[in-house]
């Protein structure tokens, strides 16, 4: 009778036989950086469903904030070393990158922090992240995280450091072009060094299901995931906001359109013209392996043209006569080129550098 009661009690979707189980909801308990959620009853194949659809967003998507440019004075490109100091600008980078901060909330600006550190005599002097001044509402969480050693008698580390809120994880020229988008004037700054950016504080996630015992039976689930982090966010934070993060994505769905999406990608002129110059470069077989046979990929190989753009220079006429390939072969070779939108016998490379001259 127990198991009636608390049968009635779960939430169902969908009618008749097998119904889906909704889950009641989540149970979990956490320190600073570990979490452990128990979600369930769920119908059988939901738990690896859920599980991986949550493992991948919170690795892949929660926010935090991160160091996304430094300056050093007097160093201009990001592979100098600092008199005095212990560890060169790489060195240096990579410490930072390495400092982890908790912001009391998400913020859209660049923060500046300014260094200033300066040796206090002929005793090495260590520089650890607890000795970043930090703004208010921004708090280094690792701070015996090492940055560097300064050891001359008048050596200084002299500079700024830029932290931004973000979300997962975006590579310095990355991060640089986002700037760039946004209008963010940190891009017009002279000796900018722009670095990698860890915003996510998702360290591990790891997620199990097990049987669930529910109506007598042992035929639903319950999925356990663990989060951890590196102690800027707590578990529970991160995850409800994958949470979120799924069902922003999941919602617009509901919305039913009268026609297809037609999807049009528009290239601004100095992406177009990258996206020309790889195309070129590519190899033959990058480019033709889904258009021509496999056995005329490699005789155009064997015949010493390697590069797309190399074939491209070449008349139908030129491939007959000099390289010896039939008329069938030479009209599939110009019928696959039409159908990719190039012409034989045409110097690409050669407009291609005209038109960066012109940009």
């Amino acid at each position: 009778m127990e198991n009636e009661k608390k049968k009635s009690r779960v939430k169902t979707y969908g009618t008749g036989l097998n119904t889906v189980v909704l889950s009641e909801g989540v149970f979990y308990e956490e320190n600073d950086t570990y979490g452990k959620f128990e979600i369930g009853p769920l119908s059988r194949s939901y738990g690896t469903t859920v599980g991986n659809l949550l493992r991948r967003v919170l690795l892949t998507s929660t926010g935090g904030a991160a160091i996304v440019g430094v300056r050093f004075k007097g160093i201009k490109h990001e592979f100098a070393g600092i008199p005095g100091i212990v560890e060169d600008v790489p060195t240096i980078i990579l410490n930072l990158k390495r400092v982890r901060f908790k912001v009391a909330r998400p913020f859209q600006n660049i923060i500046e922090i300014r260094l200033k550190f300066v040796s206090k005599g002929d005793e090495p002097f260590e520089i650890k992240a607890g000795d970043l001044e930090t703004p208010l509402g921004i708090e280094v969480v690792n701070k015996d995280q090492h940055i560097a050693t300064l050891v001359a008698k008048d050596a200084e580390l002299i500079g700024e450091l830029y932290i931004a809120y973000g979300h997962g994880y975006m590579i310095g020229d990355d991060v640089h072009e986002e700037l760039k988008r946004t209008g963010s004037r940190l891009v017009e700054k002279p000796d900018v060094i722009f670095v990698d950016a860890i915003f996510s504080p998702i360290e591990k996630v790891n997620f199990f299901v097990e049987d669930f015992l529910y109506g007598g039976k042992f035929d639903k689930e319950k999925l356990t995931l663990e989060i951890w982090t590196d102690g800027s966010r707590k578990p529970s934070e991160t995850f409800f906001e994958a949470l979120d993060i799924v069902e922003n994505v999941l919602q617009p769905l509901r919305n039913v359109l009268s026609e297809p999406i037609k999807p049009v990608r528009v290239l601004l002129p100095d992406e177009e013209l990258e996206f020309m110059r790889r195309r070129l470069a590519n190899p033959i077989s990058a480019i033709l392996k889904s258009e021509l046979p496999s056995k005329l990929v490699r005789a155009i190989e064997r015949a010493g043209i390697n590069t797309f753009g190399e074939l491209l220079k070449h008349t139908p006429q030129n491939l007959r006569e000099e390289y010896g390939f039939s008329e069938e072969d030479v009209a599939l070779i110009e019928e696959a080129v039409n159908r990719l939108g190039f012409e034989m016998g045409k110097d690409y490379w050669k407009e291609l550098e005209e038109a960066s001259h012109e940009a």
